[in-house]
């Protein structure tokens, strides 16, 4: 495939807030929780002080790759057969895009993917191994257009293919395959939901529903049957979440809150310490913080990443976790900054 022309490293956008925001109810009360699932935190630690409150830190760092040839949030992305694969999103001019541009990181190098055939943003991404699968996402520029179409690019192929169409219309939910199906949650339909949905052969099933409905959150699996849903927010982004469900069969299970909560966010796993969320975005900011929650609730604080991400995307390739494009401010910053962090080094 040919190698993508340089563009633009660094292009805010000066849009509207509200832009990106869905008006929705206001997040259930404290009291509405059980007295006996914990409670999520306040937004205000950093992965930092998270770990001088008594969580576990690893020593490690982010480092800093070459950045795109391109500036871009918003994108559905996954790592595919050893290189990660950016569909969608938009530009820094907020113009929803059709491109799909993909990093290989023994080389450095990207190159074009095929073409979506309609413009889309705040898309799904999953690999189930042999195939891509992009799911949702809003249609055009706008935010009022969320789709249940689902478009496969099987291995070889130099054309998406309509795939198995999500039951409703969905945007800003967030999937993952779990080894042996692929699972689409929450996100923006008629409102903000909190359906779980699987999809195995060529049919979608509804298998549960979150606590609470949420979007612009993030969804890891370890690939033996175990999802985590984590973060995200009910609406604006006065609503951001810690929350982290577990999703094993039709089971949802609420292990508790991370740090810091926050949307528009992206996650990738680690064995032995769980799942890792990235970046974010608040009202008055974007995040470096990068923090973790295994299976039984234990959280880990990483080291945070060298620069603020939102709307960004992850991905894992040969024992590297890869933080990809995203806002560097909150509301509808594009950036190209590309970093990675080596998962061996580590201390567990």
């Amino acid at each position: 495939m040919p190698a993508v022309q340089r563009r633009s490293s660094l292009v805010p956008v000066a849009l509207l807030l509200a832009a990106c925001a869905t008006p929705t109810p206001s997040p259930p009360s404290p009291a509405s929780v059980p007295a006996s699932e914990p409670a999520t935190p306040p937004a205000t630690a950093s992965a930092s002080a998270s770990a001088s409150a008594g969580e576990s830190a690893v020593a490690a760092s982010w480092e800093r790759e070459p950045d795109a040839p391109f500036a871009r949030l918003e994108m559905a992305v996954s790592a595919h057969g050893g290189r990660i694969w950016l569909a969608g999103g938009l530009s820094p001019f907020g113009e929803a895009l059709t491109d799909v541009e993909v990093f290989d990181p023994s080389t450095r190098d990207w190159s074009d993917g095929p073409a979506l055939p309609a413009a889309v943003h705040h898309a799904a991404l999953v690999s189930d191994g042999d195939r891509l699968l992009l799911i949702g996402g809003y249609l055009g520029s706008a935010f009022n257009r969320p789709t249940e179409i689902v478009l496969v690019l099987t291995d070889g192929a130099d054309a998406w293919e309509p795939g198995p169409s999500l039951p409703a219309a969905r945007a800003a939910g967030a999937a993952a395959w779990d080894g042996s199906r692929v699972l689409y949650a929450g996100g923006v339909g008629d409102g903000v939901v909190a359906d779980i949905y699987a999809l195995t052969g060529d049919a979608w099933e509804r298998i549960g529903a979150m606590r609470e409905p949420r979007e612009h959150f993030a969804a890891v699996s370890d690939l033996e049957g175990r999802t985590w849903l984590l973060g995200g927010r009910v609406g604006g982004l006065t609503s951001n979440l810690g929350t982290v469900e577990l999703v094993e069969g039709a089971s949802v299970t609420l292990l508790g809150g991370l740090p810091t909560p926050r949307g528009g966010v992206a996650a990738f796993h680690v064995p032995g310490l769980g799942a890792c969320l990235s970046g974010g975005e608040a009202p008055d900011r974007a995040f470096t913080a990068v923090e973790c929650m295994a299976a039984d609730g234990t959280v880990t604080a990483l080291p945070d990443l060298l620069e603020p991400h939102h709307g960004h995307g992850t991905g894992v390739v040969d024992g590297v976790a890869y933080t990809l494009l995203g806002g560097p401010e909150p509301t509808l910053s594009a950036g190209s900054t590309v970093e990675s962090l080596v998962l061996d080094r580590l201390e567990r």
